[in-house]
Order: structure tokens, then sequence, then C-alpha cells
């Protein structure tokens, strides 16, 4: 591993791992941090081709790859970088950029469509699709980017395992020519709806909610217990997903009479940094 020295603000690298911080500094280099010991681990174990660097400071020792970058921070700058304090090596991947959801095509299962703004809540439904089987995730314009580093944060690895497409705006999303499903407190309840072989799933924007125009679609809701007023946008998404899952599996759809999915749930699943 090829190691460069960075100590100074000033150093024109340095700016650039600062600018990353921001989704607009994701979007425009293609690049995002991911740290946490057990994701930065996973990720240069299961996808070194998506790793450009490893940024660390002090003596950190880490097993890498061949081909990868090492910056060695000072202790001042790689605090600026280590928003989380995690004090560990932080891994600098690269994503491609993300092809434009086509609506005439519609593979079997369940198409998530994920409109939200917060970064966390989109890394959050990103690992939870990865885990319950999920066909592909199309990001709509509202959506905070998949790989800003509060999403890779929580989505680790599981960003790498699901096909990731750019959708249009929530407003803009139209259901002629597919069945479309969305969540809502006055929804059907969930235990009682039978999924379509092929369908998309839409949760709302945080606090709004689904559009005026779709809200004459099938709607779900998740019994609670009474004086709650909602559940997290993320959390409801995964466990219609899961609950999903758990149907599909009961009438052997494909991939699951294949015997490609597994009963536990390690810590790979389940969101842990």
């Amino acid at each position: 591993m090829l190691i460069h020295d960075i100590s100074s603000r000033s150093n024109p690298r340095f700016k650039t791992f600062v600018r990353l911080l921001s989704g607009q500094g994701v979007r425009k280099s293609g690049l995002g941090f991911l740290s946490g010991p057990k994701q930065v681990k996973e990720v240069l174990k299961e996808f070194p081709e998506r790793c450009e660097a490893i940024l660390f400071t002090g003596a950190d020792s880490l097993a890498v790859p061949e081909g990868i970058d090492g910056y060695r921070l000072s202790a001042e700058l790689f605090r600026r970088i280590d928003v989380y304090g995690t004090k560990g090596p932080i891994v600098l991947v690269r994503f491609k950029p993300f092809l434009t959801w086509d609506s005439s095509e519609w593979p079997k299962g369940c198409t998530l469509f994920v409109p939200f703004q917060d970064p966390g809540n989109v890394g959050a439904v990103i690992r939870s699709a990865a885990a319950f089987g999920i066909s592909r995730i199309v990001v709509l314009k509202e959506g905070a980017h998949p790989f800003h580093h509060k999403s890779l944060k929580v989505a680790g690895g599981a960003v790498f395992r699901i096909p990731i497409f750019a959708g249009p705006s929530i407003q803009d999303l139209g259901s002629e020519l597919f069945t479309l499903i969305t969540l809502s407190p006055e929804g059907m309840e969930l235990e009682k709806f039978s999924f379509p072989e092929t369908f998309g799933l839409l949760p709302g924007l945080e606090g709004s909610g689904i559009p005026q125009n779709l809200r004459q679609m099938p709607t779900l809701s998740i019994r609670m217990m009474r004086g709650v007023e909602s559940l997290n946008a993320a959390l409801a998404t995964g466990i219609v997903m899961y609950m999903w899952m758990s149907k599909a599996r009961n009438q052997s759809w494909e991939g699951f009479a294949q015997g490609k999915w597994r009963n536990t749930f390690s810590s790979d699943v389940r969101g842990t940094p």
C-alpha cells in the first residue's frame, strides 16, 4: 500500500476529503466515506474493486488489498473527517453513476421507491432491502444520496448488494404501468394484505407522506399500540419488506424455493456499524 502523509489543512487532497462530507461533494466526485470497523473490513474483503483509498492516523494497521492507496492524516485532520469518532480507518469508496429507472421494465418481486431526505433513513432501507430480497431500489429526486456518509454508516456493504436506480420526483411518479403500494396510517392492515407477484412499494416523504395524486393506490398500514403517533419511515418500510418476504417464502416463490434465504439475523443484516 502506497502511503501519503497529510498534515496541512491546505493540502488539496485534504480539501477534497472535506468536500466529500456533503451530499453535493459526493454527487460531483462519485466518492463516499464509509466508516466503522466492521463496515470497513466487510467492504475491503468483499468489494475491494470499489475501494479507492484508506484514511487513517497514527500507526493504524489494516489488511489492505493491493492497489489501494493509504492516506495517513495528522490527528487533528483525521478528527475532521472522522465525524463519528470511530478513531479507526475510513475507506473511500467509488460508485458508478446510477442508471435511470425504466418504468417499462419490471423484475419479479418488489421494487422499492425511496423518497427519504434523511440519509440515515436511506441507508437503513437499503440495508433492509438487501436483507429481505428486494429486486431493486429506485431513489427518487427528493431522496438523499445513498453514498452520503450518513447513509453508508448504516448501509455498509449492502449498498453494493442490490441494484440502485435514479428515479423521478415523487410528484411525477405515475401508476399506469405497474401495481404501486403505498404506506399510510389509514391503509389496509398489513397482515391482511396479499402481495402481488410484481409490485412497487412507496413509503411517503418524512412528514408530508404520500402525494395527493397517489393516494388512490392500494395502501398498507401497520397496527400499533394506542398513543403512538407513527413509526420512523425507514422502520415502517422495513417491517413491510419483512412481511412481504415472509409471505413470499410461504408461497415458495422463485428464489425462496432455491434456498437463497437464510433464517438467521446475524450482525451483517441488522444495521450494526
